[in-house]
């Protein structure tokens, strides 16, 4: 008998709105719940549970009162209880990436034992979508399960595997990604070239990549300080305006994983509106993040589990605080 079918059975009444039939009970406490207790099934805990434990907490950031610094103390606080489950579900999200990457591989070797051309790509293509899909979707319940977590509620391991019918969405947002970033990508290495041809009087014909003793040869001869500028060139425009435009998209795939029913346009528009006017901050942030995350691989193997986890949660939150108000900027 479920715990639903019990509540009405005694005909009890919820202890915090007694004119409301118990639907639940507690899994602390055994007390009984109506829906508005448990958040219509959302909450496993009581109130008086969950307020003990510090759940059930609204997260507290918008675009208006959130900071870097006050983003890392919610986050902490929201890590410290449950930092074992997040770094599960790291454990979790590298198998997953193993995974894909192995599939990959196989099926690019099986193309190449054929001997056809048109089988290697196609094998190629296949496992190189198959390890997207199986990183993405499992990534994509990750960030699912860091939004809970900061929302106030219990890390759930079943949420890694909750994003699948958001597959379609998924793709197609990534594909509207990338059609954002290749204009950046075609403008920095055109630059970047233009400089490095202008400065080191080669010609392109000199750099055709299907002469490998010509390209050699053009590169060898090329001094420095030319190889200097035509870096700091690229890197500028990544920079900006590169970066200035790529930023928002770092918000995408929790605006996927928080949404019912995501379509990529709109969720496009809902990571450009959040990010307007917050760019220095989402960069600051992200720095943060990264360079906790390279203290974790430097230490060795487990310590980059529950910066991972930590690094997720700040990403989410940066949605989460960023997205409260963010229509009417947009």
């Amino acid at each position: 008998m479920s715990d639903s079918d019990f509540g009405r059975g005694r005909g009890a009444s919820c202890p915090l709105h007694p004119d409301h039939l118990a639907q639940r009970t507690c899994t602390r406490c055994g007390n009984f719940m109506c829906d508005t207790c448990s958040e219509h099934g959302a909450q496993a805990h009581c109130p008086t549970c969950r307020e003990r434990e510090g759940l059930g907490r609204a997260f507290p950031l918008d675009r208006g009162n959130w900071s870097i610094g006050g983003l890392v103390e919610v986050c902490w606080d929201r890590f410290k209880r449950e930092w074992v489950m997040l770094s599960v579900a790291a454990v979790i999200f590298f198998a997953a990436s193993i995974m894909g990457s192995f599939i990959s591989q196989m099926l690019s070797f099986i193309g190449g034992m054929a001997g056809s051309t048109t089988v290697i790509v196609l094998t190629t293509i296949v496992g190189t979508v198959a390890s997207y899909v199986i990183q993405g979707m499992v990534g994509l319940g990750f960030t699912r399960m860091c939004l809970d977590v900061l929302q106030g509620q219990r890390a759930d391991l079943g949420r890694m595997f909750s994003q699948l019918p958001k597959l379609v969405p998924y793709l197609l947002t990534m594909l509207l990604s990338f059609a954002v970033i290749l204009p950046v990508v075609i403008l920095c290495v055109g630059v970047a070239l233009a400089v490095f041809v202008g400065m080191s009087g080669v010609s392109l014909a000199e750099l055709d990549l299907d002469s490998t003793e010509s390209f050699t040869r053009a590169v060898t001869n090329t001094s420095p300080q030319v190889f200097l500028a035509t870096f700091a060139v690229g890197i500028g425009l990544y920079i900006f305006p590169g970066m200035w435009l790529i930023m928002p998209l770092v918000l995408v795939q929790p605006a996927i994983a928080n949404e019912e029913a995501p379509g990529p346009v709109e969720t496009l528009k809902r990571c450009f509106a959040a990010a307007k006017g917050q760019r220095l901050g989402m960069f600051g942030t992200m720095a943060l993040g990264c360079v906790g995350l390279m203290v974790g691989i430097i230490l060795c193997c487990l310590p980059v589990l529950p910066a991972l986890g930590f690094f997720q949660l700040l990403l989410c939150g940066l949605y989460l605080s960023l997205s409260k108000g963010a229509e009417e900027v947009f």
